[in-house]
Order: structure tokens, then sequence, then C-alpha cells
């Protein structure tokens, strides 16, 4: 990992470098079209209109105006296409000063004052060269300024005369300082020193500005890299982060910060939550105290538009101070808490179910006895005194007797469905598990108009699970039909055994439960196996039902699915592995 970020910013390093000397090349051409511009027009005031220079001047000296622009549109090619900017600028230095010196020869040779552009030069190339370069550049300056003038001193070259300077007569000729061997060797020695002196200064000053950016780089990505460690860390944790002035203006955000403002700008409630006048900011603002609080936001979950629900937030504020203990910044972290609290909130509401369940056992357990001794009276009055009874007082009685059985059936099934299930699995008959569940909801069922049709095929061979389980799971399934049917209707039993599979696969036999009832969206089907998820009213329904069955389904190695359409009802279907197919 250090390899690869090393060679990242090695190619960070060469990138911004390769982009500094496109920038210097580009104002390099920048100041070469001022000086295209300038020169040109230097030239024909001094040719033509004040008459500093000879007319037979004019060609060369825009003649090398002319080659300065050509080689500006050649470097702006060069730029463009990318092609040789890593030694386009050194290039450009050294052209400029070839033509610079052409130049000062045409309009007066050292005589000429623009020969104090070189030093303009040397400082050009300290800033945006190496000190090797820039030493280099001020020793070619030296060397073509002693060419030119040894040049013209020896009669190699013509000097041009240029008016503006000063010259006397000596023996009926001019006399021009330019062709004194001893003011030209003087001046040249005098501007190479000079040149030399202004590359030290300059590189460095040049060299401590870089070491100075390079400190600055530095300090930035480092400062840059906590920030972003820091914004991923609180990413990784859910958490926002929001700092702001005493002016309660922005300073800093991270992006869960970001995202979660868009939701408190649709809500003026929310709004004033974290930044009105009674917000946590404004309350540590005042007083500089750490704040710990909770907000609440009711919002419509995006998964179904049937239930609303509340994000909440966690909300810690607290003061930044400056040296002198004076708050100038509040800091916000901002945790959303939803899922802890609905997680507190279903684990109150399993004790609740918990001690429900078992209060249901002890009065199963308590109504057991009465009825038992009921069933047992009436059996006794039919066979003791059957003789002394009128016919239609026998038949009362043996109704007694059929309702004291349902309700200690009732009372039986509530006691095996509260008893604490041992997890063990056997061997089970699914049609009698079906039935027990059965006879607890069948009198319920005749109370609501609801038809039971029991297809339950004959000789179903047996499943390998645990009964109690499965008993439980299809009373949760027969309690949620009729719930669906108020104004009565049908539930069907059925089961089958697919055939034509090989020794390899798992058999299993499949139930279904469907029912006639008002079914259920697509939205609602996909999350009824969500704890705690429910449609009915408050008081109704826990939305633990088919949770419960789900688990119960998967610990014993089977599978339930649901179909449903609203308005016709629901199929609910169940495969469980047959036993001989496990024990082999």
């Amino acid at each position: 990992m250090a390899s690869v970020a090393t060679e990242s910013r090695v190619l960070e390093v060469h990138s911004s470098k390769a982009k500094d000397e496109i920038d210097y090349a580009r104002w390099f051409i920048s100041l070469r079209w001022i000086a295209v511009a300038v020169a040109a027009t230097m030239s024909f005031v001094a040719v033509y209109v004040v008459e500093f220079l000879p007319y037979e001047s004019w060609l060369p000296l825009i003649g090398v105006v002319i080659v300065l622009a050509a080689l500006n549109v050649l470097y702006t090619i060069l730029v463009r296409t990318g092609k040789g900017t890593s030694v386009i600028v050194a290039f450009q230095a050294y052209m400029d000063l070839v033509l610079l010196t052409i130049l000062i020869h045409f309009s007066g040779g050292i005589e000429n004052p623009l020969v104090l552009l070189m030093i303009f030069h040397v400082i050009i190339a300290g800033i945006t060269l190496s000190r090797k370069q820039c030493y280099s550049i001020a020793v070619a300056a030296t060397a073509l300024l002693a060419l030119l003038a040894w040049s013209e001193a020896s009669g190699l070259i013509e000097h041009y005369t240029l008016q503006i300077i000063p010259h006397y007569e000596q023996a009926g000729h001019l006399a021009h300082a330019a062709l004194d061997t001893l003011f030209v060797s003087s001046y040249v020695g005098l501007q190479g020193t000079i040149l030399l002196l202004t590359a030290f200064f300059v590189t460095a000053l040049s060299e401590k500005l870089r070491q100075k950016e390079h400190q600055l780089e530095i300090l930035a990505d480092r400062a840059l890299t906590q920030h972003q460690l820091l914004e991923r860390a609180l990413d990784t944790t859910g958490t926002g982060l929001f700092v702001c002035d005493r002016e309660m203006q922005p300073v800093l955000a991270n992006r869960r910060w970001n995202t979660w403002s868009e939701l408190f700008s649709k809500n003026s409630d929310l709004q004033e939550k974290f930044g009105g006048e009674n917000s946590p900011i404004r309350s540590t603002l005042e007083h500089g105290k750490v704040l710990v609080s909770e907000i609440a936001s009711p919002h419509i979950t995006p998964e179904s538009s049937l239930t609303e629900t509340f994000q909440t937030f966690q909300v810690t504020t607290a003061p930044i101070l400056d040296k002198d203990g004076i708050t100038t910044h509040v800091v916000q972290l901002v945790q959303d808490i939803t899922d802890q609290k609905t997680a507190q909130t279903q684990m109150i509401r399993a004790g609740q179910l918990a001690a429900v369940g078992e209060l249901a056992g002890q009065v199963a357990h308590e109504v057991n006895n009465p009825i038992a001794i009921i069933s047992t009276k009436g059996r006794l009055l039919l066979s003791d005194h059957m003789k002394e009874m009128s016919d239609r007082t026998a038949d009362e009685i043996r109704k007694m007797i059929v309702l004291a059985d349902r309700v200690a059936d009732i009372a039986r099934g509530l006691l095996s469905y509260c008893r604490p299930s041992d997890a063990e699995r056997s061997r089970v008959d699914i049609a009698v598990a079906m039935r027990r569940s059965l006879a607890m909801v069948e009198q319920r069922a005749k109370d609501l108009g609801i038809k039971i049709e029991d297809e339950i095929p004959k000789n179903l061979p047996p499943v390998y699970a645990n009964d109690q389980e499965i008993e439980q799971v299809f009373l949760n399934l027969f309690l949620n039909s009729l719930d669906a049917m108020p104004n009565g209707g049908t539930i069907q039993l059925s089961a089958s055994v697919p055939d034509g599979l090989s020794s390899h696969d798992t058999k299993f036999v499949s139930v279904k439960v469907a029912d006639t009832g008002i079914g259920m969206s697509e939205e609602v089907r996909k999350r009824i196996f969500e704890p705690f998820f429910t449609t009915k009213p408050e008081g109704k329904g826990t939305g633990l039902g088919l949770s419960i069955c789900h688990g119960l389904i998967q610990h014993n190695d089977g599978s339930i699915e649901v179909e449903s359409t609203v308005g016709e009802g629901s199929k609910i279907t169940i495969k469980l592995p047959i036993h001989r197919m496990v024990s082999e």
C-alpha cells in the first residue's frame, strides 16, 4: 500500500511539474506578444518618426520582430499539442536572448539602454528555471553581449548609431563609445558581473520560495489526508459533521450531513430544531456547554406508503474555544439512531409478549381444571339421571359437554403453544399438526361465517420437524386468514408431494393454506416477514406472527412462500422435508 501511495504521489508531482512548465510557456508566449508589439512600434518610431536610427536598420529590425512573432506562433502550437513542453521554456529563454542581441545590434549596440533587458531575462529564468539553467542564461547573456561588443569594436560587423545617445567628434568623425576598447571591456565585465549577481540573488530567493511552497504543499496534503480520513471515518460510523461560526454560518460539513440537510430543508420543524433560536447550536453559543439531545423526524418509509415511521437523530453539540476560552465555533455530530430505538422498542415489546404468553398459559391451566369438572359432571348426569330428564334437557346437557370439551381442547392447545419448545425434530404427521391448530380456531371461524375446506390427502408421508413449532406456524396462519375475512369466506387446506425427483433431490411435502380474504399489495407482501411489521390497527396485531413462522420454518429446513392479490385473497405454501429422506 505504501509503495502504491508513493507511486501515486510521484505521478502527482510529475503531473504538477508538467502543468507548471506549460503555464510558464504560456506566460512567456503572452509576454512575447507584448514584446512583438512594443519592438515593432519602437523600431518604427525610432527610424521614421524621431529618426534616432538610420533608415537601413528598419528592415533588419522588422525582420527580427517577424521572426520573434513566427517563433511565438510555433511555441503556441507546441503547447497546444503538448509536444516539447519539457524544454520549451528553456528554449524560449535562449532564443529570446539571441533575438534581443540582434535587436540591440541594429539599434545602437551596447550603447543602447535596452541592454538592461538581459537582466530581465535572467530574473525570469531564475523564477521559471532551475538554478543551473538560470546561471547558464546569465553566462549566455554575458557571452552574447561580449561577442556583440567585440564584433562591433573590431569592425567585424557594422555599428549602427543611435542618435539619442550623445556623441562627440574626434578627428572629424563621430566618436562611438562602442568602438572604444577600454569602455567595451569594462562595460561587458560590469554587465556580466551584474547578470551573475542577479542570477545568484534571484535563484536564492526562488529556491527559498520553492521550499516554502513545497512545505505548504506537504502541509496541505496532510490536512487534506486528515480531512478525508475524518470524513471517511464519520461516514463509516454513519455520523454527520457540521461546524459553524458564531453567526451560525457553515464552515465545514461532511457528505453525510449534506445528505441529511436536504431532508431538514424540506421540514420547517426540523429547520427550527437544527438552526432556529431554540436549537442546540444557539444554546451552545450562548452557554458554551456540551449538549446531547434527540430529534425525531416523521417520514414515510420508501418501501411502503402505508406505514408512518420516525427517524430519530442523536445530536451532540459542543463548543470550540480559542486560547482565551471564548467560543468561536460550534461543532455538531449527528447520528441516526433509528435502528437502536427500534431495537429497544422490539425488546420491550418482546418482553411484553413473553409476559402475555406466560399469563395465557397460566389462564389456560386454571381454566382446564373447572372445564374438565364440568365435562365430567355432565357425563355423570347423563349416565345416572337419564331417565329422570326430558329429552330437551338431555340434549342441552350434551351440548354443554361438547362445548366444555372444545374449551378443554383450546386450553390444551394454549398450554402446548405457550410451553417452550425443546427444538428437537422427529417424525411428524403434518395433517395431525394442522388439525390440532385448526381445532383452536374452528369455533371462531364458524362465528365469522368462514367455511373451512379440508382437502389434505390421506397417507401423506411424515415430515422431519418439531411438532410444537409446526402447530404454532399453522395456528398463526389460520389466525391471519380469519383476520383477513371479517365478512366471511373460505379457507382451503391442501397438500401434495412432488413426483419425478431423482434420488439426489431432497423430497418434501408441500402444504398450502389459501383464503379468500382482502389480500395484500406487492409492497406489503415483500415486508410481511419483517418483525413488528403490520398493517393492522394499533392494538389489533403485533407484527410478529409471520416473522415467527418464517423463522420456525427455516429452523426446520423448510421454506415458506406467499402469493397474494388485493381483493382476491392470499395463498401461503410451506415446504418441509420428508422424514424418511432425512433418515436415509
